[in-house]
């Protein structure tokens, strides 16, 4: 009985065993797992800066959308090209956040109420704080953008498309302590190459631009410079399509190749007998004119000789039957005379 006793405490002890190291290593390979999807994850996040590109766009679309031109330096540029890439700018956000019926409209334009708070955020946030900020109305080529004191805001009139290009980042390095971020713009439909309506946006930009940030306060990126890229756009000769047939069976493009040939020979030839018969006509009409004139004159000579031919007699006689035999029409004349 003791013999059996402790048997079963031992086999008991070692299923106890097996249990928790059947547990152990399901823990351990879930842990393997759980380890693995994060550094997959940690990489994937190294990897793509989607999010950062995201926001960068967002931050200079008002400056992509009416094409600035290049500068070294924020304090060279007028304030009022600053001020309307804000205003815009902030518009976009506040579509792309779908916030944009929430703000007041002014009962006479219809025009947005944009707040002159949000203006200056945006710029601090751009170009940093100790850019000077102003207020009040100001005028671009684009529009004129009035300001409501009292209600400490622009009236910017939403219509549809109003820029001339969409912004799309294509990398982002840092050198020299400053950060380069490649701007692509991409048209918009109104501003199409062709200059004519399109029922599909262009997707590909047309032109590239660097927009250089430097560290500033509470180490932030603040712009400090907008350059010319030195990525330029890759362009493709574009060519008729062939007809289906002639792709997908190389024998007929050959076979269609050769009847053109010969046909453009053909047509060759032909205009070149076209070219010739009219001098062939005009030489054959010469000829039977210079023969009609001949005619003439030999039937004359003929006519006269048989008149004199009629004055000798005899011979006469003779004449007339050489000269009948010769041509019917001197006789005739012969005989009338």
């Amino acid at each position: 009985m003791a013999n059996s006793r402790e048997e079963q405490l031992r086999n008991n002890r070692r299923l106890a065993r097996q249990l928790l190291g059947a547990v152990a290593l399901v823990l351990v390979v879930i842990g393997l797992f759980t380890v693995l999807n994060w550094c997959v994850g940690a990489l994937r996040a190294a990897l793509d800066d989607s999010d950062r590109r995201e926001r960068f766009a967002d931050r200079v679309y008002g400056l992509v959308m009416f094409d600035v031109l290049p500068f070294d330096d924020v304090s060279q540029v007028d304030s009022t090209v600053f001020r309307q890439a804000a205003i815009w700018g902030t518009v976009y956000q506040a579509q792309k956040d779908g916030t944009l019926d929430d703000y007041d409209r002014d009962t006479e334009t219809g025009s947005l109420i944009l707040p002159q708070l949000e203006i200056d955020t945006y710029l601090t946030n751009l170009l940093g704080p100790d850019y000077p900020l102003e207020e009040g109305s100001f005028e671009t080529e684009e529009f004129i953008y009035n300001y409501d004191a009292d209600r400490q805001g622009y009236l910017v009139p939403v219509t549809g498309a109003v820029g001339l290009y969409t912004p799309e980042v294509e990398k982002i390095w840092t050198q020299s302590g400053k950060t380069y971020v490649t701007v692509g713009y991409i048209p918009t439909i109104s501003n199409s190459a062709s200059g004519e309506l399109s029922l599909t946006a262009p997707t590909e930009p047309t032109k590239y631009m660097d927009f250089v940030f430097s560290r500033g306060e509470n180490r932030q990126w603040y712009l400090t410079a907008l350059q010319e890229s030195e990525m330029q756009v890759t362009t493709q000769a574009s060519a008729t399509p062939a007809p289906t047939a002639s792709i997908d069976d190389p024998q007929a493009l050959v076979q269609d190749n050769l009847d053109s040939t010969m046909t453009d020979a053909a047509g060759s030839g032909d205009a070149s007998s076209s070219e010739l018969t009219p001098e062939e006509d005009t030489t054959e009409g010469d000829s039977s004119a210079e023969d009609g004139t001949t005619d003439e004159t030999t039937s004359d000579d003929t006519g006269a000789e048989s008149t004199d031919s009629g004055d000798t007699g005899d011979e006469g006689d003779n004449g007339d039957s050489s000269d009948a035999t010769t041509d019917e029409p001197a006789t005739s004349t012969a005989t009338s005379d």
